[in-house]
């Protein structure tokens, strides 16, 4: 078992690793949103704090492909948005262990992201 978590936790770093080579660098906004994270006192280890990192990177870049995608078709956009914010919280939450997630719940932290 912690063969495999090692190998998980060294792929998951070479590919942070490798994303910021490349240039692709988390925004103000991904490191304030990681900050929030950190500071709930979620018991957030390092492997899932770059987890986050890349899936906030990520719906980052859903959320400006869509906005531009949409532009000039407000309601359509909020539509997307909201699913996009939902998909979010799923993508956020799927990095925590149970105990973790259900903190983040009771914390309401959705409500800031």
């Amino acid at each position: 078992m912690k063969k495999i978590f090692s190998i998980v936790a060294f792929c998951c770093i070479a590919f942070v690793a490798s994303a910021q080579v490349n240039g692709a660098l988390p925004s103000e906004k991904v490191k304030k949103e990681i900050a929030i994270l950190k500071g709930a006192d979620l018991g957030l280890t390092d492997v899932q704090i770059s987890r986050l990192t890349v899936v906030l990177m990520g719906e980052e870049s859903n959320y400006l492909r869509m906005e531009k995608a949409l532009e000039g078709n407000k309601a359509q956009l909020e539509l997307r948005m909201k699913d996009l914010h939902v998909n979010k919280i799923s993508n956020i939450k799927g990095t925590m262990t149970e105990a973790q997630a259900e903190k983040f719940d009771a914390k309401k932290l959705s409500d800031k992201f």
